[in-house]
């Protein structure tokens, strides 16, 4: 049901552009499919430097955003605030919030938002915590993973993000895990709640088998291994390469394709291509790139096991796309993973270690699985299950009673 009195301010740097197309698509996701059950407008602002390739294409494109956008009918302001690449990161909250304050009282005028729904705890959850004091109305802030993970251990980020959380009338988690991190930081647990992502079943459902490979051009009798997400350290890709080369006695027929885009902080491929030049099998690990969403079922229902060897984690979609696509997961017990592959009848949850994920993936390319109760099981929690809890939470967050209660806490 739409609540059209409650208006929502989503403020976040984690939206796609016209230059980032695939810039934040699961924050876009949640997003978009709140606003059809909410009012709401979007402020993505985005990173101001001068024009330069000195520090690499993204600030070059930056200055190529405009500064408003439609999404599928949702208002998208980009306003500018001003970083320094690579320095004076302890800022980068108050400059956030001294950037994009303008836009928000014009924004204001037209739009009298009832509260501020800000994604990822810094610098976006700093600066919307700022905006929401100057602005007198409530504040949402939704962690997703390494803001808390890694940002809350460094001692120049910590600081701000435990004030910005302390700010905060209700904290969106995407896992317990994060939750319980949260916690420790001295939040009330009555002010964090889980609500872990969603997927669009209309894009992400089973494709036979033998059609996917033959539009991917691979090969019909091959075993493949498939692993998707950005190719950074952290996910464990050189992990999931050894293991391969463990088991490619077993199954010398056995290929990994890995779909994702190239990590600029902490890239993999090196190391992906070291693990799989000595375990002998560089000629059956293929770094596919970043691919389309709507080609992604095809990967998905193409592949025999789905493995996310992950070290960290906040909420994986890959996992939810992946088992709705059919495809039994070996992943790690890490953030929302558990919850994700919660029975043995859709996957396996092994250690980030070579010897565990090999064998588990060795069971995941022997046992016969029953597809068809792993795709239900995936689409199960849909983007839209995933909006209507967070209206609701937020609409909560508005209550008076509700107010009284969190500030005595």
């Amino acid at each position: 049901m739409r609540n059209s009195s409650l208006r929502v301010l989503s403020f976040t740097t984690l939206f796609p552009n016209q230059q980032q197309p695939a810039h934040g698509l699961f924050v876009k996701e949640r997003i978009l499919a709140l606003a059809r059950l909410v009012d709401l407008r979007v402020v993505a602002p985005v990173p101001w430097f001068p024009r330069t390739r000195i520090f690499g294409e993204r600030y070059y494109r930056y200055a190529m955003v405009p500064l408003k956008e439609n999404c599928t009918g949702t208002p998208v302001e980009h306003p500018r605030f001003p970083v320094i690449p690579r320095l004076c990161k302890t800022i980068d909250g108050p400059l956030l919030a001294a950037g994009s304050r303008s836009c928000l009282r014009k924004i204001r005028e037209a739009f009298p938002f009832d509260i501020i729904d800000a994604h990822w705890a810094y610098p976006d959850g700093v600066a919307a915590a700022i905006l929401a004091g100057r602005f007198r109305v409530p504040l949402a802030i939704t962690v997703r993973g390494d803001d808390i993970n890694i940002f809350l251990k460094e001692f120049w980020r910590k600081p701000w993000i435990r004030w910005s959380l302390g700010k905060a009338d209700l904290i969106i988690a995407l896992s317990r895990e994060l939750k319980d991190i949260v916690v420790t930081t001295g939040v009330a647990p009555s002010k964090v709640v889980v609500i872990p992502n969603g997927i669009n079943p209309e894009i992400f459902h089973p494709v036979d088998r033998k059609l996917a490979r033959a539009r991917l051009g691979l090969p019909a009798d091959a075993r493949i291994v498939l692993s998707v997400g950005r190719l950074h350290r952290s996910k464990g890709y050189p992990v999931l390469v050894e293991a391969a080369a463990r088991l490619s006695g077993k199954f010398p027929d056995l290929h990994v394709h890995i779909v994702g885009s190239p990590d600029h902080e902490a890239d993999a491929r090196p190391a992906i291509i070291a693990a799989a030049t000595r375990g002998h099998i560089a000629q059956r690990v293929h770094l596919i790139g970043a691919q389309d969403p709507g080609t992604m079922k095809y990967w998905y229902s193409a592949a025999d096991v789905f493995c996310l060897a992950t070290s960290r984690e906040g909420s994986a979609n890959v996992l939810i796309e992946a088992m709705a696509c059919g495809l039994p997961c070996v992943t790690t017990p890490v953030g929302g993973n558990p919850e994700a592959v919660n029975s043995t009848d859709v996957g396996i949850l092994c250690a980030p270690d070579v010897d565990s994920m090999s064998q588990a993936l060795a069971t995941g390319l022997t046992r016969q699985w029953d597809r068809e109760r792993i795709a239900a099981h995936g689409q199960s929690r849909t983007w839209q299950t995933v909006a209507a809890e967070c209206r609701d939470h937020l609409s909560t967050v508005l209550d008076p009673s509700f107010r009284l209660i969190a500030r005595d806490l």
